[in-house]
């Protein structure tokens, strides 16, 4: 599954729109202040992006706030296990799959 890292700052409030968006839609994502964490900021520089936020999904990038591009490249969401509460990822796209919780062994649904 392709692993989903925000590009942010503190003050932008795209970037909070874009942290909810992903919350709501139970995207597991990885937050990179890109005026804290020096590598997130060469990252940026590398990619020739100028602003926030930026999604890196797998090796493709999303610039600004383009909820269905994001859902497009997206490969996985985050199900929380009904028995114990643990969050799982499972591939959407795929039709109806059959997972079992890692920690309890309940079927998600």
């Amino acid at each position: 599954m392709k692993d989903v890292i925000l590009l942010t700052t503190s003050t932008c409030p795209y970037c909070r729109m874009a942290k909810e968006f992903l919350v709501q839609n139970k995207i597991h994502f990885i937050e990179k202040d890109v005026n804290a964490d020096p590598q997130a900021r060469a990252e940026m520089t590398k990619r020739k992006f100028t602003g926030v936020p930026v999604f890196l999904i797998g090796e493709d990038a999303v610039l600004g706030l383009d909820r269905n591009k994001v859902l497009e490249l997206i490969d996985h969401r985050l199900v929380q296990c009904s028995n114990c509460g643990t969050s799982v990822r499972v591939p959407t796209g795929q039709g109806k799959i059959n997972a079992k919780c890692p920690k309890c062994k309940s079927e998600l649904k």
